[in-house]
Protein backbone atom coordinates (compact mmCIF):
# COMPACT_ATOMS: atom_id res chain seq x y z
CA UNK A 1 0.00 0.00 0.00
CA UNK A 2 1.23 3.52 -0.70
CA UNK A 3 2.17 5.79 2.20
CA UNK A 4 2.03 8.93 0.06
CA UNK A 5 -1.13 11.01 0.32
CA UNK A 6 -3.12 11.77 -2.81
CA UNK A 7 -4.24 15.31 -3.61
CA UNK A 8 -7.88 14.28 -3.86
CA UNK A 9 -7.90 12.54 -0.49
CA UNK A 10 -6.19 15.42 1.24
CA UNK A 11 -8.61 17.96 -0.15
CA UNK A 12 -11.44 15.79 1.12
CA UNK A 13 -9.81 15.73 4.55
CA UNK A 14 -9.38 19.49 4.45
CA UNK A 15 -13.07 19.95 3.75
CA UNK A 16 -13.93 17.86 6.79
CA UNK A 17 -11.74 19.97 9.06
CA UNK A 18 -12.90 23.23 7.56
CA UNK A 19 -9.49 24.43 6.43
CA UNK A 20 -9.34 23.55 2.75
CA UNK A 21 -11.45 26.54 1.71
CA UNK A 22 -9.19 29.22 3.23
CA UNK A 23 -6.12 27.40 1.95
CA UNK A 24 -7.38 27.31 -1.61
CA UNK A 25 -8.60 30.88 -1.38
CA UNK A 26 -5.13 31.96 -0.35
CA UNK A 27 -3.70 30.81 -3.66
CA UNK A 28 -5.16 33.80 -5.47
CA UNK A 29 -3.34 36.44 -3.42
CA UNK A 30 -0.37 38.38 -4.76
CA UNK A 31 3.15 37.47 -3.56
CA UNK A 32 4.35 39.18 -0.44
CA UNK A 33 6.87 41.99 -0.48
CA UNK A 34 10.59 41.27 -0.08
CA UNK A 35 11.57 40.94 3.59
CA UNK A 36 14.83 41.59 5.40
CA UNK A 37 14.30 38.44 7.50
CA UNK A 38 12.12 35.39 7.94
CA UNK A 39 9.15 34.72 10.22
CA UNK A 40 8.78 31.42 12.04
CA UNK A 41 5.54 30.26 13.70
CA UNK A 42 4.97 27.46 16.17
CA UNK A 43 2.40 26.20 18.67
CA UNK A 44 2.35 24.58 22.09
CA UNK A 45 2.46 25.42 25.78
CA UNK A 46 4.44 28.30 27.25
CA UNK A 47 7.54 26.19 27.94
CA UNK A 48 7.71 24.88 24.39
CA UNK A 49 7.07 28.30 22.88
CA UNK A 50 9.72 29.83 25.10
CA UNK A 51 12.36 27.36 23.94
CA UNK A 52 11.47 27.79 20.28
CA UNK A 53 11.60 31.57 20.68
CA UNK A 54 15.11 31.16 22.11
CA UNK A 55 16.10 29.22 19.01
CA UNK A 56 14.94 32.04 16.74
CA UNK A 57 17.18 34.41 18.70
CA UNK A 58 20.12 31.97 18.64
CA UNK A 59 19.90 31.58 14.88
CA UNK A 60 19.77 35.34 14.39
CA UNK A 61 22.85 35.78 16.58
CA UNK A 62 24.79 33.28 14.46
CA UNK A 63 23.42 34.63 11.17
CA UNK A 64 23.32 38.43 11.53
CA UNK A 65 22.22 38.87 7.91
CA UNK A 66 19.03 36.89 8.58
CA UNK A 67 16.73 38.01 11.38
CA UNK A 68 14.29 35.32 12.47
CA UNK A 69 11.11 36.66 14.06
CA UNK A 70 9.27 34.11 16.18
CA UNK A 71 5.46 34.02 16.31
CA UNK A 72 4.21 31.57 18.94
CA UNK A 73 0.61 30.70 19.76
CA UNK A 74 -1.18 28.35 22.11
CA UNK A 75 -2.27 25.23 20.27
CA UNK A 76 -5.98 26.04 20.67
CA UNK A 77 -5.51 29.35 18.83
CA UNK A 78 -2.81 28.44 16.36
CA UNK A 79 -4.72 26.69 13.59
CA UNK A 80 -7.46 29.28 13.18
CA UNK A 81 -4.81 32.01 13.15
CA UNK A 82 -2.78 30.15 10.53
CA UNK A 83 -5.83 29.65 8.31
CA UNK A 84 -6.59 33.37 8.52
CA UNK A 85 -2.97 34.26 7.70
CA UNK A 86 -2.94 31.88 4.76
CA UNK A 87 -6.17 33.32 3.39
CA UNK A 88 -4.77 36.84 3.78
CA UNK A 89 -1.44 36.00 2.14
CA UNK A 90 0.43 36.93 5.32
CA UNK A 91 1.48 33.60 6.81
CA UNK A 92 4.99 33.14 8.25
CA UNK A 93 7.85 31.89 6.09
CA UNK A 94 8.62 28.78 8.16
CA UNK A 95 5.51 27.11 9.53
CA UNK A 96 5.35 24.48 12.26
CA UNK A 97 2.56 22.19 11.05
CA UNK A 98 1.11 18.81 11.99
CA UNK A 99 0.66 15.72 9.86
CA UNK A 100 -3.09 16.23 9.42
CA UNK A 101 -2.68 19.69 7.87
CA UNK A 102 0.53 19.42 5.88
CA UNK A 103 -1.31 17.60 3.12
CA UNK A 104 -4.22 20.02 3.14
CA UNK A 105 -2.07 23.13 2.84
CA UNK A 106 0.34 21.66 0.32
CA UNK A 107 -2.51 20.43 -1.88
CA UNK A 108 -3.97 23.94 -1.79
CA UNK A 109 -0.70 25.45 -3.02
CA UNK A 110 0.01 27.30 0.22
CA UNK A 111 3.24 25.39 0.95
CA UNK A 112 6.34 25.05 -1.20
CA UNK A 113 8.20 21.74 -1.54
CA UNK A 114 11.73 21.79 -0.16
CA UNK A 115 13.19 19.29 -2.64
CA UNK A 116 15.35 21.92 -4.38
CA UNK A 117 17.23 22.40 -1.09
CA UNK A 118 17.87 18.66 -0.55
CA UNK A 119 20.61 17.61 0.08
CA UNK A 120 22.70 20.77 -0.32
CA UNK A 121 21.00 22.67 2.50
CA UNK A 122 18.47 20.36 4.14
CA UNK A 123 20.18 17.13 5.20
CA UNK A 124 17.39 14.58 4.98
CA UNK A 125 19.84 11.67 5.25
CA UNK A 126 19.51 12.02 9.04
CA UNK A 127 15.80 11.13 8.95
CA UNK A 128 14.20 7.71 8.71
CA UNK A 129 12.38 7.26 5.41
CA UNK A 130 9.22 6.24 7.28
CA UNK A 131 9.17 9.72 8.83
CA UNK A 132 9.98 11.59 5.64
CA UNK A 133 7.29 9.83 3.62
CA UNK A 134 4.57 11.11 5.94
CA UNK A 135 5.56 14.67 5.02
CA UNK A 136 5.54 13.93 1.30
CA UNK A 137 2.66 14.75 -1.05
CA UNK A 138 2.52 13.66 -4.69
CA UNK A 139 6.17 12.68 -4.49
CA UNK A 140 7.38 16.05 -3.18
CA UNK A 141 8.77 16.77 0.29
CA UNK A 142 6.69 19.45 1.99
CA UNK A 143 7.80 18.93 5.58
CA UNK A 144 10.93 18.25 7.61
CA UNK A 145 10.07 16.34 10.81
CA UNK A 146 10.95 18.00 14.12
CA UNK A 147 10.37 15.23 16.66
CA UNK A 148 8.79 11.80 16.69
CA UNK A 149 6.95 9.29 18.80
CA UNK A 150 6.75 5.50 18.69
CA UNK A 151 4.37 3.00 20.27
CA UNK A 152 6.09 0.96 22.97
CA UNK A 153 5.33 -1.31 25.91
CA UNK A 154 6.06 0.15 29.34
CA UNK A 155 6.83 -1.99 32.34
CA UNK A 156 7.22 -1.20 36.04
CA UNK A 157 10.80 -2.24 36.87
CA UNK A 158 10.27 -1.74 40.61
CA UNK A 159 7.17 -3.94 40.71
CA UNK A 160 8.66 -6.76 38.63
CA UNK A 161 11.85 -6.80 40.70
CA UNK A 162 9.86 -6.89 43.94
CA UNK A 163 8.10 -10.13 42.93
CA UNK A 164 11.10 -11.70 41.19
CA UNK A 165 9.75 -11.60 37.62
CA UNK A 166 12.19 -11.12 34.74
CA UNK A 167 11.87 -8.03 32.56
CA UNK A 168 10.58 -8.37 28.98
CA UNK A 169 13.37 -7.99 26.43
CA UNK A 170 11.51 -6.94 23.31
CA UNK A 171 11.85 -10.26 21.47
CA UNK A 172 8.48 -11.48 22.63
CA UNK A 173 5.25 -12.53 20.95
CA UNK A 174 1.66 -11.91 22.00
CA UNK A 175 1.71 -15.42 23.47
CA UNK A 176 4.76 -14.44 25.56
CA UNK A 177 2.97 -11.26 26.67
CA UNK A 178 0.02 -13.31 27.96
CA UNK A 179 2.35 -15.72 29.77
CA UNK A 180 4.11 -12.80 31.49
CA UNK A 181 0.77 -11.28 32.53
CA UNK A 182 -0.27 -14.53 34.19
CA UNK A 183 3.15 -14.98 35.78
CA UNK A 184 2.86 -11.53 37.39
CA UNK A 185 -0.54 -12.43 38.79
CA UNK A 186 0.78 -15.67 40.32
CA UNK A 187 4.12 -14.29 41.58
CA UNK A 188 2.40 -11.37 43.31
CA UNK A 189 0.03 -13.67 45.20
CA UNK A 190 -2.88 -12.14 43.27
CA UNK A 191 -2.09 -8.66 44.59
CA UNK A 192 -1.19 -7.38 41.13
CA UNK A 193 -2.82 -7.81 37.76
CA UNK A 194 -0.45 -8.34 34.87
CA UNK A 195 -1.48 -5.64 32.45
CA UNK A 196 -3.85 -2.87 31.53
CA UNK A 197 -6.73 -3.83 29.22
CA UNK A 198 -6.13 -2.13 25.85
CA UNK A 199 -8.81 -4.10 24.00
CA UNK A 200 -10.77 -0.91 23.26
CA UNK A 201 -7.75 1.16 22.19
CA UNK A 202 -7.46 1.64 18.38
CA UNK A 203 -3.70 2.23 18.50
CA UNK A 204 -3.08 -1.02 20.38
CA UNK A 205 -5.39 -2.93 18.05
CA UNK A 206 -3.49 -1.43 15.11
CA UNK A 207 -0.18 -2.73 16.49
CA UNK A 208 -1.68 -6.21 16.87
CA UNK A 209 -3.12 -6.14 13.35
CA UNK A 210 0.15 -4.92 11.83
CA UNK A 211 1.95 -7.80 13.55
CA UNK A 212 -0.38 -10.08 11.54
CA UNK A 213 0.15 -8.25 8.27
CA UNK A 214 -3.21 -6.48 8.40
CA UNK A 215 -4.13 -2.82 8.95
CA UNK A 216 -6.66 -0.82 10.90
CA UNK A 217 -7.96 0.80 7.69
CA UNK A 218 -7.71 -0.38 4.11
CA UNK A 219 -8.56 3.09 2.84
CA UNK A 220 -10.75 6.00 3.87
CA UNK A 221 -13.94 4.00 3.39
CA UNK A 222 -13.22 0.52 4.77
CA UNK A 223 -11.58 -1.42 7.57
CA UNK A 224 -8.34 -3.24 6.81
CA UNK A 225 -8.87 -6.38 8.91
CA UNK A 226 -11.21 -9.33 9.17
CA UNK A 227 -13.91 -10.23 11.67
CA UNK A 228 -11.81 -13.26 12.65
CA UNK A 229 -8.87 -11.02 13.60
CA UNK A 230 -11.04 -8.78 15.76
CA UNK A 231 -12.57 -11.85 17.42
CA UNK A 232 -9.06 -13.15 18.10
CA UNK A 233 -8.15 -9.79 19.68
CA UNK A 234 -11.17 -9.72 21.99
CA UNK A 235 -10.82 -13.41 22.93
CA UNK A 236 -7.16 -12.86 23.81
CA UNK A 237 -8.02 -10.17 26.36
CA UNK A 238 -11.09 -12.03 27.61
CA UNK A 239 -8.91 -15.03 28.50
CA UNK A 240 -6.46 -12.80 30.38
CA UNK A 241 -9.32 -11.02 32.12
CA UNK A 242 -10.60 -14.39 33.33
CA UNK A 243 -7.17 -15.44 34.68
CA UNK A 244 -6.42 -12.10 36.34
CA UNK A 245 -3.71 -11.42 33.79
CA UNK A 246 -5.34 -8.08 32.98
CA UNK A 247 -7.39 -5.70 35.08
CA UNK A 248 -11.12 -6.47 35.47
CA UNK A 249 -13.79 -4.57 33.57
CA UNK A 250 -14.76 -2.21 36.39
CA UNK A 251 -11.16 -0.99 36.86
CA UNK A 252 -10.61 -0.78 33.11
CA UNK A 253 -13.69 1.44 32.76
CA UNK A 254 -12.05 3.98 35.08
CA UNK A 255 -8.81 4.04 33.09
CA UNK A 256 -8.83 6.28 30.05
CA UNK A 257 -6.35 5.61 27.25
CA UNK A 258 -3.76 8.37 27.17
CA UNK A 259 -4.75 9.74 30.58
CA UNK A 260 -1.57 9.04 32.55
CA UNK A 261 -2.90 9.48 36.12
CA UNK A 262 -5.58 6.81 35.58
CA UNK A 263 -3.28 4.26 33.93
CA UNK A 264 -2.96 0.99 35.90
CA UNK A 265 0.86 1.13 35.71
CA UNK A 266 0.85 4.57 37.35
CA UNK A 267 -1.70 3.46 39.95
CA UNK A 268 0.61 0.48 40.69
CA UNK A 269 -2.03 -2.19 40.14
CA UNK A 270 -0.60 -3.67 36.89
CA UNK A 271 3.06 -3.45 35.79
CA UNK A 272 2.48 -3.64 32.00
CA UNK A 273 0.92 -1.09 29.66
CA UNK A 274 1.42 0.70 26.38
CA UNK A 275 2.92 4.16 26.00
CA UNK A 276 4.21 6.47 23.28
CA UNK A 277 7.84 7.46 23.71
CA UNK A 278 7.04 11.17 23.85
CA UNK A 279 4.97 10.53 26.99
CA UNK A 280 7.51 8.82 29.24
CA UNK A 281 9.74 11.61 30.44
CA UNK A 282 7.68 14.30 32.11
CA UNK A 283 4.58 12.18 31.63
CA UNK A 284 4.03 8.71 33.04
CA UNK A 285 7.38 8.55 34.86
CA UNK A 286 6.76 11.85 36.66
CA UNK A 287 3.59 10.44 38.24
CA UNK A 288 5.13 7.48 40.03
CA UNK A 289 8.12 6.83 42.30
CA UNK A 290 8.54 3.42 40.64
CA UNK A 291 11.03 3.10 37.78
CA UNK A 292 9.36 2.68 34.37
CA UNK A 293 11.20 1.25 31.37
CA UNK A 294 10.05 0.63 27.79
CA UNK A 295 10.57 -2.08 25.20
CA UNK A 296 9.32 -3.12 21.76
CA UNK A 297 5.71 -4.29 21.43
CA UNK A 298 5.03 -8.01 20.85
CA UNK A 299 5.15 -9.61 17.42
CA UNK A 300 2.71 -12.22 16.18
CA UNK A 301 5.48 -14.80 15.75
CA UNK A 302 9.12 -14.81 16.84
CA UNK A 303 10.30 -14.29 13.26
CA UNK A 304 7.43 -11.94 12.38
CA UNK A 305 7.62 -8.31 11.35
CA UNK A 306 7.95 -5.53 13.92
CA UNK A 307 4.55 -3.80 14.03
CA UNK A 308 5.45 -0.30 15.26
CA UNK A 309 6.16 2.75 13.11
CA UNK A 310 7.55 6.23 13.83
CA UNK A 311 5.02 9.05 13.97
CA UNK A 312 6.12 12.67 13.55
CA UNK A 313 5.09 15.09 16.27
CA UNK A 314 5.10 17.91 13.71
CA UNK A 315 6.93 19.27 10.68
CA UNK A 316 8.60 22.48 9.57
CA UNK A 317 7.23 23.61 6.22
CA UNK A 318 7.96 26.43 3.81
CA UNK A 319 5.39 29.07 2.88
CA UNK A 320 4.94 29.13 -0.90
CA UNK A 321 5.08 32.96 -0.79
CA UNK A 322 8.34 33.13 1.13
CA UNK A 323 10.69 35.54 -0.68
CA UNK A 324 13.81 34.19 1.04
CA UNK A 325 13.37 30.46 0.58
CA UNK A 326 17.08 29.62 0.80
CA UNK A 327 17.40 31.40 4.15
CA UNK A 328 14.25 29.68 5.39
CA UNK A 329 15.56 26.28 4.24
CA UNK A 330 18.82 26.87 6.09
CA UNK A 331 16.90 27.72 9.25
CA UNK A 332 14.78 24.57 8.89
CA UNK A 333 17.90 22.40 8.64
CA UNK A 334 19.56 24.20 11.58
CA UNK A 335 16.42 23.74 13.69
CA UNK A 336 15.93 20.05 12.87
CA UNK A 337 19.54 18.84 12.67
CA UNK A 338 21.62 21.42 14.51
CA UNK A 339 23.53 20.96 17.76
CA UNK A 340 22.28 24.17 19.40
CA UNK A 341 18.68 23.27 18.62
CA UNK A 342 19.12 19.73 19.97
CA UNK A 343 20.58 20.98 23.25
CA UNK A 344 17.84 23.59 23.62
CA UNK A 345 14.81 21.46 22.77
CA UNK A 346 16.01 18.10 24.11
CA UNK A 347 12.87 15.93 24.33
CA UNK A 348 10.33 18.73 24.78
CA UNK A 349 8.23 17.38 21.89
CA UNK A 350 9.54 13.82 22.02
CA UNK A 351 12.76 12.28 20.68
CA UNK A 352 14.33 14.38 17.90
CA UNK A 353 13.40 13.06 14.47
CA UNK A 354 16.96 13.65 13.25
CA UNK A 355 19.56 11.01 14.09
CA UNK A 356 22.15 13.81 14.15
CA UNK A 357 20.19 15.58 16.88
CA UNK A 358 19.71 12.35 18.83
CA UNK A 359 23.45 11.66 18.64
CA UNK A 360 24.16 15.14 20.04
CA UNK A 361 21.99 14.38 23.05
CA UNK A 362 23.35 10.88 23.57
CA UNK A 363 26.88 12.29 23.68
CA UNK A 364 25.97 14.66 26.52
CA UNK A 365 24.53 14.48 30.01
CA UNK A 366 21.13 12.84 30.08
CA UNK A 367 18.51 12.10 32.65
CA UNK A 368 17.85 8.32 32.91
CA UNK A 369 14.41 8.67 31.32
CA UNK A 370 15.86 10.70 28.43
CA UNK A 371 18.44 8.01 27.69
CA UNK A 372 15.76 5.32 27.89
CA UNK A 373 13.68 7.09 25.28
CA UNK A 374 16.58 7.85 22.93
CA UNK A 375 17.98 4.32 23.12
CA UNK A 376 14.54 2.86 22.52
CA UNK A 377 13.90 5.22 19.61
CA UNK A 378 17.06 4.09 17.83
CA UNK A 379 16.13 0.45 18.48
CA UNK A 380 12.57 0.95 17.26
CA UNK A 381 13.74 2.61 14.04
CA UNK A 382 15.80 -0.50 13.29
CA UNK A 383 12.66 -2.63 13.74
CA UNK A 384 9.79 -0.93 12.02
CA UNK A 385 7.31 -1.22 9.18
CA UNK A 386 6.14 1.58 6.87
CA UNK A 387 3.46 3.81 8.38
CA UNK A 388 -0.23 3.17 7.70
CA UNK A 389 -2.28 5.38 5.38
CA UNK A 390 -3.96 8.43 6.94
CA UNK A 391 -6.93 7.67 9.16
CA UNK A 392 -10.35 8.45 7.63
CA UNK A 393 -12.41 11.40 8.91
CA UNK A 394 -14.76 9.01 10.71
CA UNK A 395 -11.93 7.32 12.64
CA UNK A 396 -13.11 8.96 15.88
CA UNK A 397 -16.54 7.37 15.51
CA UNK A 398 -14.92 3.99 14.80
CA UNK A 399 -12.73 4.40 17.91
CA UNK A 400 -15.86 5.05 20.00
CA UNK A 401 -17.46 1.89 18.59
CA UNK A 402 -14.37 -0.17 19.40
CA UNK A 403 -14.32 1.07 22.99
CA UNK A 404 -18.04 0.38 23.46
CA UNK A 405 -17.71 -3.12 21.99
CA UNK A 406 -14.74 -3.95 24.22
CA UNK A 407 -16.59 -2.76 27.32
CA UNK A 408 -19.76 -4.64 26.39
CA UNK A 409 -17.70 -7.83 26.04
CA UNK A 410 -15.75 -7.20 29.24
CA UNK A 411 -18.93 -6.64 31.29
CA UNK A 412 -20.59 -9.68 29.72
CA UNK A 413 -23.44 -7.79 28.06
CA UNK A 414 -22.57 -9.27 24.67
CA UNK A 415 -20.57 -12.19 23.32
CA UNK A 416 -17.39 -11.78 21.33
CA UNK A 417 -19.04 -12.99 18.14
CA UNK A 418 -22.09 -10.73 18.50
CA UNK A 419 -19.90 -7.78 19.48
CA UNK A 420 -17.64 -8.25 16.47
CA UNK A 421 -20.59 -8.56 14.10
CA UNK A 422 -22.20 -5.39 15.44
CA UNK A 423 -18.92 -3.49 15.37
CA UNK A 424 -18.29 -4.28 11.71
CA UNK A 425 -21.82 -3.31 10.72
CA UNK A 426 -21.74 0.01 12.57
CA UNK A 427 -18.14 0.85 11.71
CA UNK A 428 -18.73 0.38 8.00
CA UNK A 429 -21.81 2.58 8.18
CA UNK A 430 -19.71 5.34 9.79
CA UNK A 431 -16.96 4.97 7.18
CA UNK A 432 -19.43 4.98 4.31
CA UNK A 433 -21.03 8.15 5.64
Amino acid sequence: MSSTFSRRRLLQAGAVLGVAAPVLAACGFAPRQQSDGIRFSSYGDQKKLGLRGQLADLYTQGHPDVKVTFEGSATAEYWDKLATQMAGGNAPDVINIDIARIGQYSAGGALAPVDEFIPAMIKTEFFDENLLVQGRVDGKQYGVPVAMSTYSMAYDVTALDSIGVAHPDGTWTWEDYAALCNEIRRASGNTLYGSEDPSGDPQSLEIFLRSKGEALYRDRTDLGFTEDSLAEWFEYWAALRSSGGVIPADIAAQSQYGDWPTMPIVKKIAPLGHIYTANLQGGMQSLTDHTIDITLPPRYTKDGKAPQFPAPSSYLSLNARCTRKADAADFINWFANGEEAAHTLRLISGPPASSAARDVLLAGQLEPSEKQVLDYTNLALENTLPPPPPAPPSSTAVADLLLKTSQDIAFGSTSVQDGVRTFFTDARKSLAA
